[in-house]
């Protein structure tokens, strides 16, 4: 016979050939499963048919290709352990047939949990996913000879769909940001523009804020030769709705993005920056929120996020790297790390080669997600300000709200204060490397924050808790030549404003957004109906049981000197935040703030142009 009987196992055979036929076989089915499973993740994830811990991974274009490479080397080592196994049993066991339904239980797997996880328990997905191996491999088994004369054909086939599904993702990815840059028209002399985001950074815990420890000395530097505006406010408490207001200029109840995505409804910095002849790029730490996949790609020509790295790539776009996680780290290990978080070092790193690229005047994003919990940077950071370990405080593994002694919320401070030390440090590193490319005597650069970090008052800890002013008070500096030195403005601002200010420190500013550009008070005075800044947060039902935003989503203005809130469940409540800054005392039911407590409602419902809550 000319060609081998593919699924038995020769006696003759030698060790290379079987194990040439096995790796053959476990080659092809990885590929299949991949390729399978990245449709599946990807097009469930855009229907938003995936229950919600596969949801919020890192499903985009990339995983069409990540998925069949992972799975592609998973059932390759598979298939070498069962050559290294089975070699010296092929006299006495159907080791190709035992092969075949191994490869067979593990796609039908794959693509079974994708389906049902988090409908059904695991147990019922295993026995489904074995009764349909069974189905499976009596087809296969029946045709053995078929595929034996097929195999090497599929897997060419497979192979070459994986590898073009990679250049038309990549290199499409690539020749489109190439095109789109040489087409940019000429901005002679345009100042860069550098927009910084500490994830997490509450205003507070920085020294040029008040705060008694050294936390910030490069910022803080920042701020003595720019404007610093001293009660900046997030629009959210929370990361999406808050990016999207600064990218858009628009709030929450305008732009919708807390819920789903970003949309295309109102244009971006990003679109407009495009238009003026700037390259634009985004390079986010926060991978979960601050992400292509959530609608904030738009405007940027180059944009990193996901797949940086091989951790990240393998365990938050695949479904085997998923298991690995969830199963494998999380709850067998009892592992409580980040293995894909990206450090403020490597963002500054990649931010930096995709400047030295091109000498068009650019526009960068950059969120580096150091500061966020779990908090723990590293040494000699973590121990700067308190023997600590840091992480007790740890969404990734939803320990949102541990129930901490006095000393072990202190350890968490203090890890919280080395986090923003070493985040101080990082950008000290980026403005050195500016300028020894000699690029910052020609750049407008603004530090901010996308929302802030309770850490104790009222109870609470991490933020979409709430939207006292721990959560929503954020840094705000803008640096840059021309700036007025060592300005400080204390009027209440949005950070919702960034689009309009930018454009008006361009000289560019047409109107695009509807934001009064911050520049209007640079000069010490306060134009007439300066609008008071709101910030929205919506329900997260599920989260820590103390938040008030587990019962409902809430809304807030702040106004000179008084914050008014309101909860879709428990009503109303004022704070006179300069003279209460920790807003212990609430004087909604004090007959005396009754006029200021009905003015804020009254601007609160004409700005969002309908009752607060129904």
């Amino acid at each position: 016979m000319s060609r081998y009987i593919f699924l038995r196992s020769p006696v003759n055979d030698t060790f290379k050939d079987f194990a040439k036929k096995t790796l053959m076989l476990s080659a092809a089915f990885g590929l299949i499963t991949g390729l399978v499973e990245g449709i599946l993740l990807f097009g469930l994830h855009q229907l938003e048919l995936l229950t919600w811990r596969l949801q919020n991974r890192a499903y985009w274009y990339e995983t069409l290709w990540i998925a069949p490479l992972v799975d592609v080397i998973l059932f390759s080592l598979a298939g070498f352990a069962l050559s290294l196994i089975g070699f010296p049993l092929r006299k006495k066991t159907p080791v190709r047939k035992l092969s075949l339904f191994l490869f067979s239980f593990l796609a039908v797997f794959d693509w079974v949990f994708i389906i049902l996880f988090g409908r059904i328990s695991l147990l019922p997905i295993l026995i489904l996913a074995a009764g349909a191996s069974v189905q499976v491999f009596n087809v296969l088994s029946k045709r053995e000879q078929a595929i034996t004369q097929k195999i090497p054909r599929i897997l060419k086939w497979l192979a070459g769909t994986a590898i073009a599904i990679f250049v038309i993702v990549q290199g499409g990815g690539w020749a489109h940001e190439k095109l789109k840059t040489s087409q940019l028209k000429d901005s002679v002399d345009a100042p860069n523009v550098i927009v910084i985001v500490v994830d997490t950074l509450r205003a507070d815990h920085l020294s040029s804020y008040g705060y008694s420890r050294e936390t910030s000395p490069f910022i803080d530097s920042l701020a003595a030769q720019g404007v610093r505006f001293e009660n900046a406010i997030s629009p959210s408490s929370w990361t999406q709705p808050s990016h999207a207001s600064m990218l858009t200029g628009r709030y929450t109840y305008e732009h919708q993005a807390e819920t789903q995505p970003l949309g295309d409804t109102y244009p971006t910095i990003g679109e407009v920056m495009q238009a003026n002849g700037y390259r634009t790029g985004a390079f986010s730490a926060n991978t979960l929120f601050f992400t292509r996949r959530q609608g904030f790609g738009r405007g940027f020509l180059h944009f990193e996020d996901n797949y940086q790295s091989a951790p990240d790539a393998f365990l938050n776009s695949s479904l085997y790297g998923y298991l690995f996680d969830y199963y494998g780290l999380r709850k067998a290990l009892n592992y409580e790390g980040v293995p894909t978080r990206r450090l403020a070092p490597d963002i500054n790193q990649s931010a930096l080669e995709w400047m030295d690229q091109s000498d068009k005047p650019f526009f960068m994003f950059i969120n580096y997600f150091d500061a966020h919990d779990p908090y723990t940077p590293p040494e000699p950071y973590l121990s700067k300000y308190g023997q600590t370990q840091g992480g007790l405080i740890n969404g990734f593994v939803e320990r949102y709200h541990p129930d901490l002694t006095p000393e072990q919320l202190q350890s968490e401070i203090d890890a919280y204060d080395g986090s923003i030390n070493y985040v101080d440090d990082q950008i000290k590193n980026l403005f050195a490397e500016l300028e020894s490319r000699g690029e910052l005597e020609n750049t407008i650069v603004i530090i901010t924050s996308d929302h802030g970090e309770s850490l104790g008052e009222h109870g609470l800890l991490q933020h979409s808790a709430s939207l006292y002013r721990q959560e929503i008070h954020v840094p705000l500096i803008v640096w840059g030549a021309g700036m007025p030195e060592g300005r400080v403005i204390d009027t209440p601002v949005s950070t919702t404003a960034l689009p309009s200010t930018i454009l008006q420190l361009l000289d560019a500013n047409d109107g695009t957004f509807p934001s009064q550009p911050l520049t209007k008070l640079f000069g010490g005075n306060v134009p007439p109906g300066w609008a008071q800044p709101i910030s929205e947060v919506a329900q997260f039902a599920g989260a820590a049981e103390q938040n008030p935003t587990t019962y409902g989503e809430m809304k807030s203005v702040v106004g000179d000197q008084l914050q008014y809130m309101v909860h879709e469940e428990f009503g109303e409540a004022l704070y006179n935040w300069r003279d209460d800054p920790q807003e212990t005392n609430n004087l909604a039911d004090d007959p005396a703030s009754a006029t200021a407590l009905d003015a804020s409602k009254s601007y609160l419902e004409e700005m969002v142009g309908a009752p607060i809550f129904k």
